[in-house]
């Protein structure tokens, strides 16, 4: 969180020093009242390309991505949207697992889908990123720049792992227990896909389809066959 501030932070500074040299330019051809949009993201994750033993449910695997981004306009209907910000994905398990990492006789770190002795309230999988959007977006209709105009947008994403947790919740004796783990998990350190965007102004429904597995390859867990993908669908608003 203290790199995503001081990123955020820079890019602040450089982008209001660039529209004071040229506030007259910038009052002449945007409507912009700040140098950028901070945007909030909210959707699903789910999985693809799957094996047997993980399971899913869409709805309680939320994702939220907090995230500045500056559009830089070439003519009045086309944008380039760069970003940084961070993203939080958690796939909620719908089967009686969670993920392990332990040391085996060797030395060697393995990570397996362990089978609970119970059936837990809530198991899940959290990965927090540091996302890097790069945006493309096409805008119709008449008027200037993005105020209230349907677009549609392409782009592509990177992100950079900062840490991941399981999460384990189950009530006993009438009382909630909570077991939180925060380890690697083997979960790859580098994500990337792209994206597809339709909307009107700062406004919009997303899909992300992530390229990158969801394992490292040298660390899919024991008696897994598939390496998976991750996807998020979702909406899209600004903050300011």
């Amino acid at each position: 969180m203290r790199v995503f501030t001081i990123i955020l932070l820079t890019l602040l500074s450089f982008n209001i020093f660039s529209q004071d040299a040229n506030q007259d330019e910038v009052n002449l051809k945007t409507n912009f009242n700040i140098p950028g949009y901070l945007k909030l993201n909210f959707g699903f994750t789910f999985i693809e390309n799957k094996d047997h033993s993980l399971k899913t449910d869409v709805f309680p695997s939320r994702s939220l991505d907090l995230y500045y981004s500056k559009p830089i306009f070439f003519g009045e209907n086309f944008s380039f949207n760069p970003g940084v910000g961070i993203s939080s994905d958690k796939l909620s398990f719908s089967n009686d697992i969670i993920l392990s990492e332990s040391t085996d006789i060797d030395g060697n770190r393995v990570i397996v889908v362990d089978t609970l002795s119970f059936s837990p309230e809530k198991n899940s999988l959290k990965s927090t990123y540091l996302v890097v959007p790069l945006d493309f977006k096409y805008y119709f209709g008449s008027g200037k720049y993005d105020k209230r105009r349907f677009f549609v947008g392409l782009g592509a994403e990177i992100g950079f792992l900062l840490n991941s947790l399981t999460k384990v919740k189950q009530t006993i004796n009438n009382k909630i227990n909570t077991v939180k783990l925060k380890k690697d998990f083997g979960i790859n350190d580098l994500k990337y896909g792209f994206s597809l965007k339709v909307g009107v102004g700062n406004f919009n429904i997303y899909y992300k389809k992530y390229l990158s597995n969801l394992f490292k390859e040298d660390s899919l867990p024991v008696y897994e066959s598939i390496n998976p993908n991750t996807n998020k669908v979702g909406i899209s608003f600004s903050i300011f």
